[in-house]
């Protein structure tokens, strides 16, 4: 019997072939979700540090170090790194080094040449004690001196004074060793007396030479107030903040007396404990924050009762301790540059055109 296939036959078997090659396709793969948008690092601004570095056997090394790790030695000085104060130009040419010497040596001082690295003596006045040297707004050097010796101090009535080239100068503060402050400025070869004013010396309180008018007018010296230092707030005892550090950090790793203060970087503020006393210093603990908690900046390693210098510079917070520095960038809260071994670093001053001008003619205070 001769069977044909009708087309209903035909039929099912492509529907069946078409199923058998479905079942065989690879099932769709989910798209990958996009990779997340990695934030972008802002570089940490370049930066230029100054520090006194120990020159053995007994000498000490001002040193100019940049980010990139290139530093210069500009000069050397047979004295302990801590009698040593610095000073700039206002152009930033030129430096002075002063060694503020001790019982047995006198003060000395040298201008410094930045670029060639070279220095040369500085003859300082012949009057009193030199504690400083520094720079006019016109470059020109300018020591402040104190004297406490060969006097003439008089009285009248109650009101004592100090009887100085036929001038006047009263004697007002009750407390400490009473003498006169001297501004010079270096003309030629030779030391022209600007100001000279009647001050305190040898008590916490004492103005010494910072109550000279010039003192203040002076540009970049480690003797004067540093534009990158910031301003700190304290915490009253029992306020809320105070309380929270306490709470936080209840082990400061030493004794001393004093309170929590604040100040401001560009990562949030920083918290430092300050001792109070005879010496006013900053010191550890210090605390930032970092997700919601406070901790310590990473990679610190400072002995707990070190007194440290806190300095800031847009995004930059720079620790400088006796004898080390640490640098932050405060928005990453990261560390990008630590130093052991050095003294007295802080952030190379920017060139500056200053108009304010100490005094022209010596003049003194009544």
């Amino acid at each position: 019997m001769d069977r044909r296939l009708g087309p209903a036959f035909f039929l099912g078997s492509v529907l069946l072939l078409g199923a058998c090659k479905k079942s065989q396709d690879p099932a769709p793969v989910a798209p990958s979700p996009a990779p997340a948008e990695a934030k972008a690092v802002a570089p940490v601004p370049a930066f230029t540090l100054s520090y006194l570095q120990d020159a053995p056997p007994s000498g000490c090394t001002w040193t100019r170090q940049d980010t990139g790790g290139a530093k210069k030695a500009l000069f050397t000085v047979d004295a302990a790194c801590e009698r040593l104060g610095l000073a700039w130009s206002p152009d930033g040419r030129q430096g002075a080094v002063v060694d503020r010497g001790n019982g047995t040596v006198k003060p000395r001082a040298w201008l410094v040449d930045v670029q060639a690295g070279q220095g040369t003596p500085l003859a300082l006045p012949e009057t009193g004690h030199t504690d400083a040297v520094g720079f006019d707004a016109a470059g020109h050097p300018v020591a402040l001196v104190s004297q406490v010796d060969d006097l003439v101090r008089k009285a009248d009535g109650a009101d004592e004074y100090f009887l100085f080239e036929g001038q006047r100068l009263p004697i007002t503060q009750p407390e400490g060793s009473a003498g006169l402050a001297h501004a010079f400025r270096r003309e030629g070869d030779a030391w022209k007396r600007i100001e000279t004013v009647a001050t305190f010396y040898e008590a916490d309180t004492a103005a010494g030479t910072g109550a000279l008018t010039t003192a203040s007018m002076l540009v970049s010296s480690t003797s004067g107030l540093d534009p990158d230092a910031p301003a700190t707030n304290a915490f009253p005892e029992g306020s809320e903040d105070a309380a929270r550090l306490d709470a936080v950090v209840k082990e400061k790793g030493h004794d001393k007396f004093g309170e929590w203060v604040s100040l401001e970087t560009d990562g949030g503020p920083l918290y430092a404990w300050r001792a109070t006393g005879e010496l006013s210093a900053l010191m550890p603990p210090l605390r930032w924050e970092a997700q919601d908690r406070l901790v310590e900046p990473e990679e610190l390693a400072l002995a707990p009762a070190s007194a440290v210098d806190l300095r800031v510079r847009g995004p930059l917070l720079l620790v400088s301790a006796a004898k080390a520095v640490r640098v932050y960038d405060a928005k990453a809260k990261r560390r990008v540059f630590a130093l052991d071994g050095v003294h007295a670093t802080r952030f190379w001053p920017k060139p500056r055109t200053v108009t304010a001008a100490v005094p022209s003619d010596a003049s003194t205070a009544q």
